[in-house]
């Protein structure tokens, strides 16, 4: 399997699904000795990075000009952008612009599949730090999302605060990285884009 892309073709088809096998697997995150054992973050051309419903309608700047800029990127340079399956009850909500559903189409998402008893207990983990004292059903979603960019990538990119607020606790957990837009494009702007083979 290639490092370029999730996948070496495109799925055809509204609401693309990539089953897990042809999903790039999460790299562990490389340390830096210098940095006394922090990681450094992953180059983002080389895994797969995960969109929530919001960031591609951010309603404040810079995050809307970073986000139109990932898409592009996307689009052009085959940037690894993809969607959770759990993000689609979003996407298809009558309130959602058509135009998110217009770019939220051609992106490919994950499938749905049946868990390990490990991977129910990593995503009961992520549910329990989401939701804090909260109730644990109003962050089910959510959860699913965080849970299924750290199966298959590296990064989570959103503009929702109350994932933004629990980042570092989710990374130190499952080592994917939350971001916002505008600090995700940083990230894609300062690492290299490999070469294709």
């Amino acid at each position: 399997m290639s490092d370029r892309g999730p996948l070496t073709g495109r799925l055809s088809g509204p609401h693309e699904r990539a089953p897990a096998s042809q999903l790039r697997q999460r790299r562990p995150l490389s340390a830096d000795p210098s940095c006394r054992g922090e990681t450094m973050p992953m180059n983002p051309w080389i895994t797969n990075s995960f969109l929530d419903s919001c960031a591609f309608d951010p309603k404040y700047h810079p995050q809307d000009q970073a986000a139109n800029e990932l898409y592009q990127i996307h689009r052009t340079e085959r940037l690894g952008i993809l969607l959770a399956h759990s993000n689609q009850r979003e996407v298809d909500h009558p309130n959602t612009p058509a135009w998110v559903k217009t770019r939220a189409r051609s992106l490919i998402y994950t499938t749905s599949v049946t868990l390990t008893p490990a991977e129910k207990t990593r995503l009961n983990r992520i549910q329990t730090i989401l939701a804090g004292n909260g109730k644990l059903e109003n962050v089910a979603d959510d959860a699913r999302h965080v849970f299924e960019a750290q199966k298959y990538g590296s990064y989570f990119v959103t503009t929702d605060e109350r994932l933004l607020k629990h980042a570092v606790v989710i990374q130190n957990e499952c080592q994917v990285y939350i971001l916002r837009p505008s600090k995700f494009l940083e990230l894609v702007r300062t690492h290299v884009r490999p070469e294709p083979c």
